[in-house]
């Protein structure tokens, strides 16, 4: 049977062949991609496939960053975790009250829309764990482990 297969292999490898493959193929470098064309970025970068675009992004961000603010608040206000996600949320909430176009808050956090609202919930999923571990919590005997600096070239060639 196998001998068979083999011998079917090359009819369908001549079938399969397409004659015209490298006139077809376009390389990336030859396009002209226009910087400042957000829309035709995303395209070319690939976040229309993955994050898909919907109308009203700016308020489904905002909606995101105001979830992830609730979400914080089981923190205690004195861990950096919390006020540091609060500045970062609070920061971009002002951005996008302040700029009516979608291009303009994603020109100002220089960053896509879709990206800030995919970061957003993840962080969003990321609070409860944080707050269960309660990291802040640290006991007053406790004491970080500090290492030595050693020089590579110390370890690196064998001292004679």
């Amino acid at each position: 049977m196998l001998r068979r297969f083999s011998s079917f292999l090359p009819v369908v490898r001549n079938a399969c062949e397409l004659p015209a493959l490298s006139h077809g193929f376009k390389a990336v470098a030859d396009v002209e991609i226009d910087f400042n064309n957000r829309e035709l970025l995303k395209k070319y970068v690939g976040i229309r496939d993955h994050l898909s675009r919907e109308p009203g992004t700016r308020g489904k961000l905002i909606e995101a960053l105001s979830e992830v603010l609730s979400a914080i608040k089981a923190a205690p206000e004195t861990s950096d975790y919390r006020r540091a996600v609060e500045a970062t949320c609070q920061y971009r909430l002002k951005v996008c009250q302040e700029n009516e176009s979608d291009a303009a808050v994603e020109e100002v956090l220089d960053a896509h829309l879709e990206e800030l609202i995919k970061e957003c919930r993840e962080e969003a999923r990321l609070v409860p764990h944080v707050v269960g571990n309660k990291p802040w919590e640290v006991p007053e005997d406790y004491t970080v482990p500090v290492v030595d600096y050693q020089d590579a070239s110390a370890v690196l060639e064998p001292k004679k």
